[in-house]
């Protein structure tokens, strides 16, 4: 697979966060510190290409439905079967659909547009490129999805359809994002899928999504599907890393939040992701 620089090169903002498994909530606060934290030095009139670009790995610990942004949970989702089936739920700052975090790894990616492409479509392509390229190195050779213009987009879920530059095998998707922007810096996170869930998911969302999506073939799939063995977090994670590295053109090096980070991450938590009122108010 053709990539941006075979060798890539160390540059001092560039920092790889593995924050293992966390609740949903600690989960969508730390990307939003991360997209905080290069809005801020964007403010300060610092350089573009100085400003920290951070690539996260994670899980989700319970399973979690997350909503897009602008995504009605009651009109989507059987929020009384959460409990029961022992799942939570919180709200992404980003666009798009329902997502369940279960068999996966999570990655998301934060940094200024000078690194990581001005237009949205082009961010979208040259990381959807370095993740085809790590999980190339798995064995899986994903395609790059065009635009889909099916009706499955109207569906409650995100692995409904493919969107521009998503990853797919056999027409399943395997890889799905969303992204935000603002102040020049960009927020991309998405599910790399270990086994899919859609089946259960499925089970959670109202007939707007559900109907259709359960009458008709997977429309997911996981690494487990598509090769036939399990593979470890810690693996997947490296062999991301590796392709992204590759498909940018430098290295990550490794980080861990402060102190001062973390304090500030209990706060975006305690005030927006642990709120009821932020997450079912669509």
């Amino acid at each position: 697979m053709e990539s941006a620089n075979s060798d890539p090169q160390k540059i001092s903002c560039a920092r790889f966060l593995n924050t293992g498994e966390s609740t949903a909530a600690w989960n969508m606060a730390v990307d939003e510190l991360l997209f905080e934290s290069c809005q801020a030095h964007l403010r300060e009139g610092r350089s573009a290409e100085d400003a920290p670009i951070t690539l996260r790995v994670y899980a989700w610990s319970p399973p979690a439905i997350s909503l897009g942004r602008g995504q009605a949970a009651e009109r989507d989702i059987f929020l009384e079967r959460l409990a029961d089936e022992g799942i939570d739920i919180c709200r992404r700052l980003t666009g798009g659909r329902a997502v369940l975090h279960d068999c996966e790894l999570t990655y998301s990616i934060t940094g200024s547009q000078a690194l990581l492409g001005d237009a949205i479509g082009e961010t979208y392509h040259r990381i959807s490129r370095g993740l085809a390229e790590g999980l190339a190195a798995l064995g899986a050779e994903v395609e790059l999805a065009p635009p889909s213009g099916s009706a499955y987009a109207s569906q409650g879920s995100c692995f409904a359809t493919a969107s521009v530059w998503e990853l797919s095998i056999g027409g399943k998707k395997m890889v799905g994002s969303a992204q935000c922007r603002e102040g020049g810096a960009v927020l991309q996170h998405g599910s790399v899928l270990l086994r899919s869930s859609e089946e259960r998911l499925a089970s959670l969302l109202k007939p707007r999504g559900a109907e259709r999506f359960l009458t008709r073939s997977a429309h997911a799939v996981g690494l487990r599907e598509v090769l036939g063995e399990e593979f470890s977090f810690h693996d997947v994670a490296e062999a991301l890393k590796t392709g992204v590295e590759k498909a940018l053109g430098f290295r990550f090096s490794p980080y861990r939040l402060t102190s001062t980070e973390k304090a500030r991450v209990l706060e975006i938590s305690r005030s927006r992701y642990e709120n009821r009122e932020w997450t079912l108010a669509r």
